[in-house]
């Protein structure tokens, strides 16, 4: 797939790239491949691809997976997809805003035969929205093989005390491992965006050890202690909660954390105890 091809298919079904839909059509096919090989993409399982564009990657993920479910946005785009795979059984086609789907609800109707798994070029400025709603609303969905910028990346995947490392780091990694596994240039899409990108596998943790006591505190708190990186875990802490200085305090040293100490220097692990030792506090 080169340039020209992707223009001819959008002169051939009279569509146009549109930026509000952060449309930039991967048109590398040995990305594509890298990709399905990354996901292991086979007949075993079923697979969701959110913003299929002019159908490039569907191409290649309806010849390995057992069924493919694409929520499309842009109404053209579905003509285009809906056109290109009309005689494909195991491809079916949603014009849906996959932020607003019940996600759970189509795999039960349309892939509960099979595991299903995630895999799209994701629409950048929506990459963690659509991450968040997977985690938080689908028990079905165990991994996904996204690309989206590489900046975005780095952040799930960022480690403590570096400039990557924020709250999405934390949320992310508290649910799932994470791994850069593709570094994918600008020159690889049309039209070309102005970051480069990256693929990330993520997968769900079967088992998460050290758990949060209450996963809807500890989301609130992991927001919360990296609202302000410029200041102190406790001044986020007394601003965002409103606790007192003496529980800051009392807390941080009886888990030998300085009282100087900046958000982004604490581990994952370290984030959830003590969010669950502040939720206790205020719970007693």
């Amino acid at each position: 797939m080169n340039i020209n091809e992707v223009k001819q298919i959008l002169t051939k079904y009279d569509v146009s790239v549109k930026k509000q839909f952060g449309q930039n059509f991967l048109m590398d096919n040995n990305i594509i491949n890298k990709i399905c090989d990354v996901s292991n993409v086979s007949k075993e399982v079923n697979v969701i691809e959110i913003g299929p564009g002019l159908g490039f990657l569907t191409q290649e993920l309806k010849q390995r997976a057992n069924k493919v479910m694409c929520y499309e946005i842009d109404p053209e785009m579905v003509k285009v997809v809906t056109n290109r795979f009309e005689n494909d059984e195991n491809v079916i086609i949603k014009y849906q805003d996959f932020l607003k789907a019940n996600i759970d609800n189509d795999i039960e109707k349309y892939l509960s035969d099979k595991p299903v798994i995630v895999v799209a070029n994701l629409p950048y400025y929506i990459t963690t929205a659509i991450l968040i709603k997977i985690l938080e609303e689908s028990k079905y969905i165990k991994q996904m093989t996204v690309m989206m910028q590489l900046e975005v990346a780095d952040r799930i995947c960022g480690k403590p005390s570096t400039k990557d490392y924020n709250s999405l780091s934390v949320l992310m990694q508290y649910y799932t491992t994470c791994k850069l596994a593709i570094k994918v240039g600008k020159m690889c899409f049309y039209p070309e965006p102005n970051v480069d990108s990256a693929v990330v596998l993520i997968k769900h943790k079967e088992e998460i050890l050290n758990a949060a006591v209450n996963e809807e505190y500890f989301k609130k708190f992991n927001r919360i202690v990296f609202a302000q990186r410029r200041k102190t875990l406790a001044n986020n802490l007394k601003s965002g909660f409103g606790y007192k200085k003496e529980l800051i305090e009392e807390i941080l040293i009886k888990n030998n954390i300085p009282l100087t100490i900046r958000t982004e220097a604490l581990s994952v692990e370290q984030i959830v105890h003590l969010s669950n030792e502040f939720y206790l506090a205020q719970n007693k």
